[in-house]
């Protein structure tokens, strides 16, 4: 089923999650979109909630589920790991299971920097270090107590597509928040909510260069000032994602109307962010900007880009007008040569 010639780039997509139903259909929703460059062979491997793998040369023709040696046993030889996965081992132990054990290069940042920015008070810490600005914050574990004051944003620190966010306005819906919060995480990020614009920043590693394609930004208003889960995805009956949110409240416009001083700033930030917590390859960050003063803080840090028409990453690209496919070979193919540079000092494709 897999013979690749030895021009072709052979790319393993990773997919799935152990942690639950709604991670795993976040993953497929996204996998099944990326793109098929020219001179490459794809595998897909598949990782279920119930602990099962699967196999195949598509998402359409997977092998029956079976336990991860019996993968590894009938695993092509590849050239490159695309993850496509969300959850927090996901984007942290899978990466590292594959590039660190099995010596395939990852696309994208190395575990341990997917580790720290999939922290939201970690991210915090890191950039404001560097000379990035955040807004006032609190890290909040169960039985602390509360020192922030309303209006502010709950946040878990380690969920993703807004799960678990609450604004809260006043008081009374402290409690309801906190309980909210604590449902999916241990520890909590209660920061201020800061009123205004919300754009989403994307950097690319090029040519050894750093690049900041077009910009993303999401219509809040007054009504519905910050994005949730309903302005990512569509859910299902049973609450696990569908299919992108095809009419959000916080319409995304690209490319966004930003002005040349705060496109220079928002840039310069994203770039600083990406070097500070050690990023490869690509980064994406949420900033807000100040609806009084103008200055933007960022919010968070997205390091993943799953290479389909509906990623966020290639809406700036295309909307800059570059090849998708284009753009997206040359990346994989940069990231495959770290397993090229790997073998020529010795190390070898793991097969267990």
């Amino acid at each position: 089923m897999f013979k690749p010639t030895e021009s072709q780039l052979r790319v393993l997509h990773l997919a799935g999650s152990y942690v639950s139903e709604f991670y795993f259909n976040l993953s497929l929703l996204y996998a099944k979109e990326v793109v098929q460059p020219a001179g490459v062979t794809s595998v897909y491997v598949i990782v279920s909630p119930d602990g099962c793998w699967q196999l195949g040369a598509s998402l359409n023709s997977l092998s029956t589920k079976m336990s991860l040696q019996e993968v590894l046993a009938k695993l092509p030889e590849v050239d490159l790991v695309v993850p496509h996965m969300f959850c927090f081992p996901g984007m942290t132990s899978f990466r590292s299971f594959f590039e660190d054990l099995l010596n395939i290069p990852v696309a994208g940042s190395p575990s341990h920097c997917t580790a720290l920015a999939t922290n939201k008070a970690h991210t915090r810490a890191v950039v404001a270090a560097s000379g990035v600005q955040v807004a006032k914050a609190q890290h909040l574990r169960r039985g602390d107590q509360l020192t922030m004051n309303p209006p502010f944003v709950v946040k878990p620190t380690s969920e993703d597509n807004s799960l678990g966010v609450t604004l809260v306005w006043d008081e009374s819906q402290i409690e309801a928040a906190l309980d909210k919060g604590f449902d999916l995480d241990d520890n909590l990020l209660v920061e201020d909510y800061i009123p205004g614009r919300e754009i989403r920043v994307g950097v690319i590693e090029s040519g050894g260069k750093l690049k900041v394609p077009s910009m993303i930004e999401y219509l809040v208003t007054k009504e519905h000032p910050i994005r949730t889960l309903q302005d990512k995805c569509d859910l299902q009956a049973d609450g696990t994602p569908g299919q992108q949110a095809e009419q959000p409240l916080a319409t995304p416009i690209c490319p966004a109307k930003v002005e040349p001083d705060l496109f220079e700033t928002l840039a310069n930030a994203a770039k600083t962010a990406h070097i500070a917590l050690g990023c490869r390859d690509y980064s994406l960050y949420d900033f807000r900007i100040h609806a009084e003063t103008n200055e933007p803080y960022l919010l968070e840090a997205g390091l993943f880009w799953t290479f389909g028409k509906i990623s966020m990453i290639s809406r700036m690209l295309q909307a800059d007008g570059q090849d998708l496919e284009d753009t997206v070979l040359e990346l994989w193919s940069a990231a495959a040569q770290r397993t090229r540079i790997a073998r020529k000092s010795g190390f070898k494709y793991v097969k267990l």
